[in-house]
């Protein structure tokens, strides 16, 4: 690794984000980590700061635009930002799906517009994007979140294809569950019907996360691949490599049945449960 890389890292205020922009620091990168509330870290953390808004254009353009002042160049993006919903598709609005991608894939794809005209001019960069193994198997009740990060894994292999002439690299990072603060937004159109099953699976994520590896767990896997050979995937946990593996070996049937017993959604909802109530739009 060549000394003085700079590295831009969102979401770099908590979690994997906070950890990875540590990380960095400590292996010799010049870090820029963004916030939307920077100037309530600035001495907090030993690295810059940048106020961005993953949401916006124009804060991403500026935030890119001042790293580029002050460091001249950039080497590595590490897309961290994100959030996560939980709830049936049925009680999901389409203006919560948009707000969903909006961070999770707009935030990152106006991030990289951003950067790739630097990295094809530097002939060389690393663009690593943080997904999770639901980009790969979807549970119930986390299927907008799944969906963000399955269009991440779509957006991440063709990218890494039209950006390899120019010498820059792409690679995707999917953990399993971590032990962060991330927001778990739920409906703000609940249906009766589904509430058992969405609470139980509220159950599961929380207990997953709580039980779940430290960030820097997956800050390390970043590390290595922005200091090496990037391969394309990086599998982060036990449970996530597991989980994979079972996808590819089993027959769809038998592993569906694998996935309702990880996720506990094999249990019917109690019948009064199933009776939908009549709501206004």
């Amino acid at each position: 690794m060549e000394s003085h890389q700079v590295a831009l890292v969102t979401g770099a205020s908590s979690g994997i984000g906070q950890a990875t922009a540590e990380l960095l620091a400590a292996s010799g990168f010049t870090v820029f980590g963004t916030s939307r509330a920077p100037e309530k870290l600035v001495g907090t953390y030993k690295y810059n700061w940048l106020s961005m808004d993953v949401r916006s254009d124009a804060s991403v353009e500026a935030a890119v635009q001042s790293l580029l002042e002050q460091a001249g160049r950039i080497d590595v993006l590490v897309n961290c930002a994100g959030f996560a919903q939980i709830g049936a598709i049925e009680e999901t609005s389409v203006i919560d799906v948009q707000a969903q991608l909006d961070t999770n894939l707009f935030g990152v794809i106006r991030l990289i517009r951003a950067v790739l005209p630097v990295m094809r001019r530097q002939g060389s960069g690393r663009i690593i994007n943080v997904s999770s193994v639901v980009g790969q198997v979807a549970p119930p009740y986390s299927g907008v979140y799944a969906t963000s990060k399955f269009a991440l894994e779509g957006l991440s292999e063709a990218l890494r294809e039209e950006v390899r002439p120019f010498g820059v690299d792409v690679s995707l990072v999917e953990p399993s569950f971590v032990k962060t603060s991330i927001v778990s937004q739920t409906p703000t159109q609940p249906i009766v019907a589904y509430n058992p099953a969405r609470q139980a699976a509220l159950q599961v994520l929380s207990t997953s996360v709580e039980s779940g590896m430290e960030p820097r767990a997956v800050a390390q896997v970043i590390l290595h691949a922005a200091t090496t050979r990037p391969r394309l995937r990086y599998l982060v946990g036990r449970d996530a490599k597991l989980l994979m593996l079972l996808k590819r070996l089993l027959p769809e049937s038998l592993f569906e049945r694998v996935q309702r017993r990880v996720f506990q959604v094999d249990k019917p909802a109690d019948r009064e449960s199933q009776t939908r109530p009549v709501t206004s739009n």
